[in-house]
This record gives structure tokens, sequence and C-alpha cells, in this order.
């Protein structure tokens, strides 16, 4: 145990529970998922050389049980083991006993001598572990934690040949390099035999402080994972954390708080130089525990660098109250420098900003608020069938608040008393809120409420600006952008003959409207037909003569004709400029810019 703890002391203090030790097979795979070579071959050769030992062997005795034969004895029921000393008359079956890691198992079998540090005794072949049946009965078990040591143990003792070299080599050359290698294997190999390999004790100390802090490592910032063995299926990980001790465990391990100081300090390089993810270590410890075991090869040998990492980290905060600083920042430089002081601990800002950074943020950009089911329908057709903007991709998210009623104010207030809050709130969040809406009843005053309305989220600025809400000014959306032309050619095809309108019917609503706030075109198109007018097939009508004139619905110099295309290719320019802000400074100078509300003077 490198002197740090004694195996007796480990099994007494049952630092196994929550990181089960691996049979020999089981590490190997283990540090084959985490890109380290290994094989049976290699563990044995290190064991050999005296640098690299399982952290406990066991010999797993034969044992006689007390069967029944049955159905011809195909089958046999199982009596239990045939004590010593105990008289049987029936038919015995001889087997391996059952081991697994559990404080009475495994003291027993301390004290029987049948369970051993590996270091307390002379090497033996490995071989010899196996009967002639060709099963293991001495098998050799390994932390998790030693993939660290056996990750730098490999890069130390590993030389590369390049055959584009070693085929020019004379025989002189060769025999050269033979010497020079043997030389190197030499002064590395008594080096390690020595001095030790790097970070060999931190292993152990991981192992025991495993059941304490492993859970917290296990993490997405947000949830711990704590997953138990079926031998401590009774243990209480938070009754164990209320008894924990760091500093007797310290005196368990033999260490210094500046040891473990000094092991963090290696541990956070170690981990930082492992990782081909380290630029984004940040957004990473995000991303649930589920989806990081899906990680491989280095990727992955990382996570566990990392969790090793932070488990000493939170060892030596308990010890000395002070928080050492985790790899992705140093003396230097610290995160909130960049972020805002205190974001990274605010875990939904830190977020926010992180996943702006990457770009990974779905928050709309912009929200787009109509009235009816016409504009959700046809404003994004229109925005991808002319200038090839997808709305969802852009960040555009329509809210159609016809019949929504979170935005109906109280009797006797607007109908759209709730949008002063909606905007504020989202416009705190950098989002651009847009509204569209006809230009009827008492549309002007909440447009002059909205944009005179002080701002609750952000005191130095007004809810709005007046260029974010569109009132259409004649009205509604038909008459402000197409011709009595097209509205009465429209609402003729859309009825299937029942009756053909004039441009005459037209022209006579739109005077109307000038006078009287309702909907004229709805009360002809009853008069006319019998039915309703469908709006929405009015206006996807109508977008559909805007769609196929394409070409001449945008001038020479490429600016947009109809006051309806104008406004979405606004949207569309609002959405795309809208950058996200990646720390708080920057969110801060963006409310104080006046693009989410004039500034107060």
């Amino acid at each position: 145990m490198n002197n740090l703890i004694s195996l007796q002391k480990l099994i007494e203090k049952e630092y196994f529970i929550l990181c089960s030790f691996l049979t020999t097979s089981q590490f190997i795979s283990y540090c084959k998922d985490r890109s380290i070579d290994t094989s049976r071959k290699q563990l044995e050769q290190f064991e050999k050389l005296g640098i690299f030992f399982p952290i406990v062997r066991v010999k797993i005795p034969k044992i006689k049980i007390k069967i029944e034969y049955i159905e011809n004895r195909t089958r046999y029921k199982d009596l239990g083991i045939l004590k010593e000393g105990e008289e049987w008359q029936g038919d015995v079956k001889e087997e391996y006993a059952h081991f697994w890691f559990e404080k009475s198992y495994a003291n027993n079998w301390l004290k029987e001598g049948i369970l051993w540090d590996p270091r307390t005794r002379d090497f033996e072949e490995w071989d010899n572990f196996y009967d002639e049946d060709k099963r293991e009965f001495i098998v050799s078990y390994y932390s998790i934690f030693q993939c660290y040591t056996l990750y730098n143990l490999t890069r130390s003792t590993k030389m590369e040949l390049r055959a584009e070299w070693w085929y020019t080599y004379s025989e002189e050359d060769i025999a050269r390099l033979t010497d020079q290698i043997s030389e190197w294997a030499k002064i590395v190999i008594d080096s390690h035999k020595e001095i030790g390999i790097r970070g060999e004790v931190f292993p152990i100390i991981c192992q025991v402080l495993s059941n304490r802090y492993f859970p917290e490592t296990q993490t997405d910032r947000r949830i711990i994972n704590i997953s138990i063995s079926s031998s401590y299926h009774d243990w209480d990980w938070y009754e164990y954390c209320g008894k924990w001790n760091p500093n007797s465990v310290l005196e368990d391990i033999n260490l210094s708080i500046d040891n473990v100081k000094k092991a963090h300090e290696l541990l956070s390089i170690d981990s930082r130089y492992a990782d081909p993810l380290a630029h984004w270590y940040g957004l990473v410890n995000f991303v649930s525990l589920e989806q990081k075991r899906k990680l491989k090869g280095k990727a992955l040998l990382a996570q566990l660098l990392y969790s090793m990492e932070h488990m000493i980290r939170l060892f030596y905060k308990e010890l000395a109250s002070e928080t050492l600083f985790p790899p992705d920042e140093n003396v230097s430089w610290k995160n909130d420098n960049f972020y805002g002081e205190g974001v990274t601990d605010n875990d939904f800002q830190y977020l926010e900003f992180l996943t702006n950074q990457y770009h990974l943020n779905p928050k709309p950009k912009l929200i787009l608020i109509v009235e009816g089911k016409g504009e959700e329908e046809q404003f994004p057709r229109l925005s991808e069938e002319l200038f090839g903007y997808s709305f969802p991709k852009l960040g555009i998210e329509i809210v159609n608040i016809s019949g929504v009623a979170g935005f109906t104010g109280r009797k006797g207030f607007d109908r759209y008393g709730a949008l002063e809050k909606f905007i504020d709130y989202y416009h705190n969040r950098q989002t651009i809120v847009f509204v569209v809406l006809d230009n009827e009843g008492r549309t002007e005053n909440i447009k002059n409420k909205l944009i005179n309305a002080p701002s609750k989220y952000y005191k130095t600025r007004f809810v709005t600006k007046s260029e974010y809400i569109h009132l259409w000014e004649r009205k509604t959306i038909e008459f402000d952008n197409f011709s009595i032309e097209e509205i009465a050619r429209a609402m003729s095809n859309i009825n299937k003959g029942k009756y053909v309108f004039t441009p005459g019917d037209i022209e006579n609503c739109q005077q109307e409207s000038k006078n009287i706030a309702t909907d004229h075109l709805s009360r002809l198109y009853k008069e006319k037909t019998g039915y309703d007018l469908p709006k929405p097939r009015l206006l996807k009508a109508l977008s559909d003569s805007i769609i196929a004139n394409g070409k001449n619905e945008i001038d020479s110099s490429g600016v947009p004709v109809r006051p309806i295309t104008k406004l979405i290719h606004r949207i569309i320019t609002l959405a795309s400029t809208n950058h996200q802000p990646t720390c708080f400074e920057i969110w801060k100078k963006n409310q104080d810019s006046g693009y989410f509300g004039e500034i107060k003077e």
C-alpha cells in the first residue's frame, strides 16, 4: 500500500464500498476503455519487476457442498456447506468458495492468510494461479484509480520505433541502437524501482476518500449519483458523511495537509493534459453522467482523473478550509474573471453563458408575437421562400396571442396587458420580443404604454422600443400589403365560385375601415357567401401570389417592396444580429445599450 495504509485498515474501515475493486480481467477492460493498452502479461511483468502491484490478492479455497441428486441425477439440490467434522452419508460436490469484498468476509480470509497484499510476498508466476481445469483460484484485485498509475507507467516505459527509419539502418546502426535501448530500459526501470512512479500513492488516497467524495464527482453539477454494491444495500451514504472525520482519515493515510495539496496540484495538471476535451471542460461538466460514460479513450480516462482531482480538492477544503483551483483555473486565471464575479457559482447563469459561447443555447433570439393563425403560418413561409431563411435556424419563435389566455389582462384592462411583463422578462434575457398588431381599437395606446413603461428587471431602461412594435398603417395586414385587386382575387378563389368579389367591393370595405373599427372583410365575405371568412386561407392565398412573383417583390438594390416583406426582412436582421452574451459584462453592456428599450435620461 506504499506505506500509506495497511490492508487490514483498508478492510476494517471498508474503504471500498462505493468503488469496488476489479479483478485483473475487469481492470484490463477498464483500462483499455480509457486508451491504456495493457494485458495480463504486462501487469505480470510489472509485478515481477516490483514496480506495479494489485491492491490485494485472494486464494479461493475449495469447499464441499452437500447435495441430493434429482431427476435421474441430471440435477441436484444444494443442501449447504459440509462443515468440518460434520457427518454426512449423502453425495458431496467440491467447488470453489464465493468471495466478495465485504468486511467480515475479507477480515476472516485475511486472518487465515488466504487474502494478502501482494507486496508482502515473493513474486509467483501467474500461470500458477490456475488449476488443472484452467480455473482461476488465485485472484488479483485492482482499484479503478490505479488506471492513473498505469497510465503514467506505460507512458514512461514506452519507446517508439519507426519503420521508415529502421529500414535505412545498417547493422552497426541497429547494434548501437539496441545498446542504447537496453541502457534506456535499465535507467527507466531502475528509476521506478528506486523512486517509484509519478503519483503512485494517489490511487490509494482516492480509494480511501471514495466512500465520502466519489458521489460528488459523479455529477452534472446539479445532481449526484450514488451507486452502492448489493453487499452494502443497507449502507447510508448520508449517514456516512455525517460521521466523516477528515483529520482522522488524514492520519489513516499517514500524510500531511501539504502532501494532499501537492497531490491535487499534480492531478490537476495530469488530468487536463490527458483530456482531449480539456478546452470544453466547463461545458462537459454539465453533461449528464450517463452521456459522459459514453466517452471513449483518453476523454473517458480524463473523467476518472477529474474525479480523483475533485475528491482530493474536496478533502483539502474540509481539512484546510481553503478551496483549491479546479483544473481549468489557476492563480493567474479564474473563470469568474471572464464570466463575471459569482457567475460560476450560479449553475443556471453559468450554463446560460456557456451554451451561448458554444452556440448551443436553444433559447430564441427573437420572439415574434402575432394575432392570428394566418400570420403564424405565413411569416415563416415567406421568410424561407423569399429570403432563404428558416425561422427555427435563425432562432425565431412565433407566439400567436389569439386565444392565449396568458396574454389577456384582467377585466377593465387592455387585452394586451400581460404583454408588458412578457416583453420585459425576455428583454432581460436578451431575447427580442417583436410585436405585430392590427392597427385597430386601442392598439396605438397599447404601443405607447409599452414603450413608455419602465423595466422592472433593469431599472435604467424602458420595457421596449417603438421599432419593436409594428402596427399596420392601413389597419390590417391585408389592406397594408395587398392591392384591392389582389384581395378580391384571393377572396374569390377561396370561396370556390360561390361569389366573385370585385375590386369595388374591397375598396368600399377599405373606406369603411377608416371610420369604423371592425373586421369589414369578414363582414363582406359573410354577406356574399353566407360563410365565415377563413382568414388563414385568405392570407395563404395572398402569400401564394407574393411567392409566385418573388422576383418582383425585391427591387434592383435588394430592398423588399411590400411592407410585409420589409417587416420580415427586418425581423430576420434583428434575429441574426442578436448575438447572445457569453459573460455578465457583455450582458450588462447590451442592457445599457438601448437595444432592448430606450435608456432613461
